[in-house]
């Protein structure tokens, strides 16, 4: 079966992307993926500076030095990656967006030609505040996410998503959650 890579970014101790996540883990788990689940919420991971150093013969993935060296083996070996992000100011959380971002170093080939990506599954787990996808700009982390895949030939997994403000609060939404776990075995 396929290896999996949660990547899991809200700082709240019961945050409602996580606990979505850890259903979608749950449920690929059941269909006989290897998951690998990991919270980069604080963890240091600084910006992409765009120098492309990355791309350069004989580079060590990012030549910035930070926890994100961790993760580059996970991700070039997942078959799959699912970003689970609370929906912040509109899109996807600051985190993950820098983990997506460092990603550049093992998703974009040196010399031009197919990216490493091609052919990984990519995913997300979302939740926002607001009743509407539209409204909470949850449609913006989606199509910023759609677009990653068109760029790099990555295929988009359909993403998982819902309402919930209060820390916590997703625990009760059962269809919700039970989404989630249908989902992770859709992989």
């Amino acid at each position: 079966m396929s290896e999996i890579l949660i990547v899991k970014s809200s700082f709240r101790k019961k945050s409602n992307s996580n606990l979505l996540a850890e259903r979608v883990a749950e449920g690929a788990r059941e269909r006989g993926h290897q998951v690998q689940e990991i919270d980069i919420s604080r963890l240091q991971i600084g910006p992409c500076r765009g120098c492309e150093g990355c791309l350069q013969p004989g580079s060590n993935f990012c030549v910035n030095k930070d926890d994100m060296h961790r993760f580059y083996p996970a991700v070039q070996a997942a078959e799959a990656l699912i970003f689970a992000s609370p929906v912040y100011w509109f899109n996807l959380c600051g985190q993950i967006k820098q983990f997506i971002d460092r990603c550049f170093a093992v998703a974009v080939s040196p010399d031009g030609g197919v990216s490493p990506f091609a052919g990984k599954k990519i995913g997300a787990v979302l939740t926002y505040g607001d009743d509407d996808p539209f409204d909470s700009g949850c449609v913006n982390a989606l199509r910023s996410l759609q677009d990653i895949c068109a760029f790099t030939g990555a295929k988009w997994m359909p993403a998982v998503y819902g309402s919930a403000y209060k820390e916590g609060e997703i625990a009760r939404n059962m269809a919700l959650l039970e989404k989630a776990r249908k989902y992770g075995a859709s992989f």
